[in-house]
């Protein structure tokens, strides 16, 4: 059955950055035109001050990710599949006077309910398609070829967002063990993309204690390149350089130290 999400579920959506309507915002699809791309992420780059649309680029996609979690947490939480195809969402578009952390919209605020006729494993496997191998994975393997980036840094921008979906925010939800399951261990690589393996599973590693952070992280396994940012000195906690760098096995040259990280990935 098809029913517009309710009240009280877009205002449990709206803390992963879903919004109603939104003042300022494109439609996902124009990213797929090259001209716009190129045009939108030069202006971002400047906005958010990125030395490169490079450097942008993961910056993007780690904003981007929202939409994943917004689309994986009413498939777990409420078994409801929300329409996330290119045409029906809307982003929001860069300001000059924020960090840039971007609400989405959609044009369509129905959503699929899960079909109880229907295997709730076959249904899940929809979801994940059509989030994933539909929208997700054109928009990496355009931003790749576009700019430069490595797909593995896009991926990982993605994945830790899933983790932390699964790890913290949905873990009481009686779905979600088998779901993140499904996605890290389960699923075949084709729900992503033109993939024979899961591109996700490479990056689910296990937590390790930092004395200087006084928690259990997961170390990536690239940089993001958020600390190249102007105005952003530091890297991230769970970013390989740092642990490296301590380990007296990085040479700190930028990008470059990814390209080794990228071979271990």
């Amino acid at each position: 059955m098809v029913k517009l999400l309710t009240d009280e579920e877009i205002a449990v959506l709206s803390k992963y950055r879903l919004k109603a309507a939104l003042e300022d915002s494109f439609e996902a699809a124009h990213l797929l035109d090259e001209a716009f791309l190129k045009n939108f992420m030069a202006d971002l780059s400047k906005t958010i001050g990125a030395p490169s649309e490079k450097i942008a680029s993961s910056i993007f996609i780690k904003r981007y990710a929202f939409l994943a979690v917004i689309s994986l947490y009413a498939m777990t939480a409420w078994n409801k599949k929300i329409n996330v195809s290119f045409e029906a969402v809307k982003m929001e578009a860069a300001s000059e006077e924020s960090n840039w952390l971007p609400a989405f919209s959609l044009k369509d605020f129905t959503a699929e309910d899960w079909d109880t006729r229907e295997a709730r494993s076959q249904w899940r496997k929809g979801v994940v398609k059509e989030l994933f191998a539909k929208n997700i994975y054109p928009l990496i393997t355009l931003f790749e070829k576009t700019f430069g980036i490595s797909k593995l840094i896009l991926w990982e921008n993605i994945a830790v967002y899933i983790f932390w979906l699964y790890e913290s925010q949905l873990k009481e939800h009686k779905n979600a063990v088998e779901d993140f399951s499904f996605l890290i261990f389960e699923a075949e690589g084709s729900l992503f993309g033109r993939y024979k393996l899961n591109p996700l599973q490479k990056y689910y590693v296990e937590k390790i204690y930092l004395d200087e952070q006084a928690e259990e992280v997961r170390i990536r396994k690239t940089c993001c390149f958020t600390y190249q940012l102007e105005g952003s000195s530091k890297r991230c906690k769970t970013c390989p350089c740092s642990l490296n760098v301590k380990n007296g096995r990085c040479q700190e040259d930028g990008e470059g130290f990814c390209s080794a990280v990228r071979g271990l990935a």
